[in-house]
């Protein structure tokens, strides 16, 4: 009885010592490794696990996601302790001019970017990314909000804005609910700068016109596909991405960039000021600038790729229509920098319109 209890304690013992030489050997090639600590939206790409597995297997690397709520709230995680601590980030142009401007970002050596070459010339010319010929944001994907009808109800040629303010559609119509959108949508209408509107006044009137016309105000994409496939709804604005993904699930959908533009939009990389793991994050924007992850991605339904090497293996009718060419990214009116002023009155009398 005594050598059976002895012997049970001893294995207990090996047991013990076993899980301990295990867990420490783990912590060890974990503490062996660079880590890289990525803000991003949850979801969006660079979480993917297939896609974390393998850039961490291929670097040797540990890779962190850190998660935003908005583009304001990244900012906030940049001047309250994320320098140093962070590494990378994907900012748009609604903070990049003061993030550069604060010294929160480091310069991006694009010649380290084999990739780099690949992307379309007007994505490398976006004045929000740089400051004094340097690269602060490297472009990473796009997209456009245009406009989106059924091809069953809708038999005429879409090519005008102004069908949002047609009478014929009147309760069939679903705008969206944000005021820069609104803004920039009603001034491409009346045939004003969208990014710089010269008369607010009649943007104002504008959009308290097509509210009298409009089914309702949408907040997300599911909202608007619901929507739609419940036949509520005809026509509306919406994302490339949004509308590629409904036609994809078989939905009657079509997309247009009208001929008075568009809205345009850019998620850029960019690495944060002091990072420890600058040479990494190169390699992982690299990673993402890739012909295999950027047409892996928009074949899953993920937005536009920046690199024009990628449309050459994608359906060429999805080409045309998603507008994923020079042609219709110079239609696009790129979302830009501004003050919170002029956002505070923006939103102010976008509130206004839609309590008329």
């Amino acid at each position: 009885m005594l050598k059976k209890s002895l012997g049970l304690i001893i294995i207990f013992i090996l047991l013990i010592v076993s899980a301990f030489g295990c867990s420490s050997s783990k912590n060890s090639t974990d503490k062996g490794k660079k880590g890289l600590v990525i803000v991003n939206w949850k979801d969006y790409g660079s979480d993917d696990p297939a896609v974390v597995k393998e850039f961490e297997k291929k670097y040797n690397v540990k890779i962190t996601h850190q998660y935003m709520a908005s583009e304001e709230e990244l900012l906030t995680k940049l001047r309250t302790g994320g320098v140093g601590k962070i590494d990378l980030i994907l900012p748009n142009a609604s903070i990049l001019p003061v993030a550069i401007k604060e010294n929160l970002l480091e310069e991006i050596d694009t010649t380290k970017l084999s990739n780099y070459q690949y992307i379309f010339d007007q994505f490398k010319k976006l004045p929000e990314n740089q400051k004094d010929n340097k690269v602060y944001a490297v472009p990473w994907v796009w997209g456009s909000t245009g406009l989106a009808y059924n091809s069953n109800e809708i038999k005429e040629n879409v090519d005008t804005v102004n069908i949002l303010w047609d009478k014929k559609y009147k309760g069939k119509i679903a705008f969206r609910d944000d005021f820069n959108d609104a803004v920039m949508t009603a001034a491409l209408a009346l045939g004003q700068n969208p990014n710089n509107p010269s008369d607010l006044n009649a943007i104002k009137k504008k959009l308290v016109e097509q509210k009298q016309l409009n089914r309702t105000y949408w907040k997300t994409g599911d909202e608007f596909s619901k929507l739609f496939a419940g036949k509520q709804i005809t026509v509306g604005l919406m994302w490339s991405g949004q509308a590629a993904a409904m036609k994809k699930n078989g939905e009657p959908i079509n997309y247009v960039i009208p001929k008075e533009g568009a809205i345009g939009w850019v998620d850029n990389w960019a690495i944060v000021k002091d990072s420890k793991n600058y040479d990494l994050a190169v390699k992982f924007i690299d990673y993402m600038l890739s012909k295999k992850f950027q047409e892996d991605w928009v074949k899953k339904g993920g937005p536009n790729p920046v690199n024009i090497e990628v449309t050459k293996n994608l359906d060429a009718e999805f080409v045309k229509q998603m507008g994923i060419n020079e042609e219709t990214i110079a239609k696009l009116h790129f979302i830009s920098y501004h003050s919170d002023a002029e956002k505070k009155q923006w939103n102010e009398m976008w509130q206004e319109v839609k309590s008329q």
